[in-house]
């Protein structure tokens, strides 16, 4: 629940920094900009081209067009670049972040440093005091540096460390006369594509923990699935509506308090052996279809079925025209695999029952007499 949590915290910043991105004209200049030793400039600077600051920056330095940030002096707010380079041998009280490029301190940083695509390495005698993220990219300590904060790589707090950074950026960003700024547009792609990604490979992992821990399970559900789709679809469906209202009711009880986290865990646990049941059903399905031959092993027929599913709904995310219909098709699947999970596990008792009801024992034939007929089983 923390990741999922975390994740919707990215998600939600990336689509405010979108909508901030359009709304905002920017005034960017078109030169570099470079703060002469000795000068003090009371404002903040944004530009397409390279910053470099010898005196004082009283303000924030933000380079959108791929060029480097330098800081020899100081500077009093916040350093950004997309793109470019950030090298801060001087002195920053605020935060540096950079998308797309590396950040070399070698001097001192008061707040924290955030890197999206790039690395970010403390050399000689740096200080930082704040936290380090550096999302999809490496972190290098010397031995000299000096490190108060936490360091995060790759994972959704790292986003979260790197977002607000960002955000700054649509108020010097977005669109100007020459139309959209492809830096920006392109680090936001990326950066939504990562965290998509990165929930995908959670889920991949989610099935495939039943999978490998009680394949028999996953076998026993998935064969309920094949034999009773529809009664499997039906009891998937009362769970599914009926479960909050259920939680309601022992949330009320004072005696059932203790049993939410329980009924929680057993919830999720029904919905993932349920959608890897339903994920080797669907790449079986699949590759019967196109007549070709799947995985052979039980892990990897799980992860073939899931990789359709998440498939569908990535390509949708990047291909344009038909790229809705693609992800409505996936996560359709997705829904529907979980209710149909669902109520495969609740049939099979979380897969320890089998999805065929047993075949009636055959009598034996004893040479020299008439064969016993087979009794039909009896009615339940």
């Amino acid at each position: 629940m923390k990741n999922i949590k975390n994740y919707a915290l990215a998600a939600f910043a990336l689509l405010c920094l979108g909508q901030a991105a359009q709304a905002r004209r920017s005034e960017l200049r078109h030169e570099d900009v470079v703060v002469e030793k000795g000068r003090t400039l009371r404002e903040d600077v944004a530009t397409e081209k390279s910053i470099t600051v010898n005196g004082a920056l009283y303000g924030d330095a933000v380079s959108v067009g791929g060029a480097s940030v330098t800081v020899n002096g100081e500077v009093t707010g916040d350093i950004a670049s997309i793109g470019g380079a950030v090298f801060v041998p001087g002195f920053v009280k605020g935060d540096v972040a950079s998308m797309g490029g590396p950040v070399n301190i070698s001097g001192s940083v008061m707040g924290d440093v955030a890197s999206m695509g790039g690395s970010i390495e403390l050399s000689g005698t740096a200080n930082v005091l704040g936290d380090i993220s550096a999302l999809g990219g490496s972190f290098i300590k010397g031995e000299k540096a000096t490190h108060k904060g936490e360091v995060h790589s790759f994972d959704a707090r790292a986003a979260r460390k790197m977002l607000p950074r960002v955000l700054r950026l649509a108020r010097y960003s977005g669109r100007d006369q020459d139309g959209a700024n492809p830096w920006l547009l392109g680090g936001l792609l990326g950066l939504g594509l990562l965290v998509f990604l990165s929930l995908l490979a959670t889920g991949a992992v989610l099935l495939l923990l039943p999978a490998v821990f009680f394949p028999k399970n996953v076998e026993n559900a998935a064969a309920a699935i094949s034999v009773d789709m529809w009664r499997a679809c039906g009891i998937g469906a009362l769970l599914v509506v009926g479960f909050f209202p259920g939680l309601l009711m022992v949330i009320v009880s004072v005696l059932g308090i203790p049993l939410v986290p329980f009924a929680l865990m057993l919830y999720a646990a029904a919905a993932a052996l349920g959608l890897s049941a339903f994920s080797l059903v669907l790449q079986a399905r699949f590759f019967d279809g196109i007549k070709k031959t799947g995985p052979a092993g039980l892990p990897g027929k799980v992860f073939a079925g899931y990789a359709l599913m998440a498939g569908l709904m990535f390509f949708g995310k990047v291909i344009p025209l038909v790229g809705g219909v693609l992800s409505l098709i996936g996560f359709m699947l997705l829904a529907f695999g979980t209710m149909l999970g669902l109520g495969a596990a609740w049939m099979t008792r979380m897969g320890n029952q089998g999805g065929n009801p047993p075949a009636p024992p055959v009598p034996p034939v004893v040479p020299g007499l008439p064969a016993l007929p087979v009794l039909p089983p009896p009615a339940q």
